[in-house]
């Protein structure tokens, strides 16, 4: 498992700056705030907050996002758009679980390479 694919990039971090401490410190940002993030996610839609439930999705957008996590990003817009609008609300928390396995996956290969 330890050779498979990225499942992120670091090429739009690159773009921004290619500077390896810049590089370091957005890594480690993310590496701080995701899993707290993604498991806040996961609370408030267990909770059916779904007001908390849009804010984290949001939050975590970006961080997909910067990072090319591209094969989460249509499901983490759907589940912002979904929780703010309060539709699609039973498909949701598939979606979570789903974001929720992924990014904690990503965060370990992150650590693993990081290793």
């Amino acid at each position: 498992m330890e050779n498979e694919k990225p499942l992120y990039s670091l090429a739009k971090i690159k773009e921004i700056d290619d500077d390896e401490d810049f590089i370091q410190q957005v890594i480690s940002i993310f590496l701080e705030t995701v899993p707290e993030n993604t498991g806040e996610l996961v609370k408030a839609c267990n909770e059916e907050n779904w007001e908390q439930v849009y804010f984290y999705a949001h939050k975590i957008k970006s961080n997909v996002n910067l990072l090319s996590i591209d094969c989460i990003l249509d499901e983490i817009k759907f589940v912002e758009q979904s929780a703010k609008n309060r539709i699609n609300i039973e498909m949701i928390p598939a979606k979570v679980s789903l974001i929720n396995e992924t990014l904690h996956y990503v965060t370990n290969q992150i650590k693993n390479s990081l290793a």
